[in-house]
């Protein structure tokens, strides 16, 4: 075997595990991290807003619950457009891979025609 083929076999067994830990892992891993910001969040959120020991809620308690229903509201929408953009930087990342093999794989075709 040429060191020519062995180092484009390195490149290629390089470039799909990067391609599977990029895929996969760092994917999965900032998606348990999101999770997990939410749960804490809205366990949070429900302490918050417990209203139950108000008998005659105030005009300044009605206030302060519609604010921080709506501070909550606000948190939760951007924490759903961390998923979204989330899942757009994962398609922009397969695309962008996609484009890397399809470049590997068009240099291998032009290597063997020389």
């Amino acid at each position: 075997m040429a060191y020519k083929d062995f180092m484009n076999k390195i490149r290629y067994w390089d470039h799909m595990s990067a391609k599977w830990l990029m895929r996969h892992f760092y994917f999965t891993f900032f998606q348990i991290i999101l999770v997990i910001v939410f749960l804490f969040w809205f366990a949070n959120t429900l302490g918050v807003i417990d209203v139950s020991h108000i008998s005659e809620p105030t005009n300044s308690e009605r206030i302060s619950v519609m604010q921080t229903v709506n501070t909550s509201i606000i948190a939760l929408l951007l924490l759903l457009n961390s998923f979204w953009l989330l899942f757009v930087f994962n398609a922009m990342q397969r695309i962008m891979t996609l484009l890397k093999d399809l470049s590997y794989t068009m240099s291998k075709i032009r290597s063997r025609q020389n």
